[in-house]
């Protein structure tokens, strides 16, 4: 079964943030519910954040683990 994940994420330097906005069974419904969102505050300074991506349900997307980009160390201006 497919399914519609839309996020909404902001990045500001080195900071970024992320949103679940909702689950649909949907495309069109998943792009109805960004342009409701679009005009909501928070989100409408930031139209470019919104992603909708095809999920299967029962699927494991991580089977073989991550990579994360946090590095240990790291000073606030991004050097080491």
């Amino acid at each position: 079964m497919e399914l519609y994940l839309i996020e909404h994420i902001i990045k500001i330097g080195a900071f970024s943030e992320g949103k679940i906005v909702g689950i649909t069974s949907t495309k069109e419904k998943a792009e109805e519910i960004v342009k409701e969102y679009e005009k909501k505050i928070g989100f409408k300074k930031y139209k470019n954040g919104f992603r909708v991506k095809r999920m299967e349900l029962d699927k494991n997307y991580y089977e073989n683990g991550f990579k994360s980009w946090y590095k240990k160390g790291r000073k606030k201006n991004g050097s080491v």
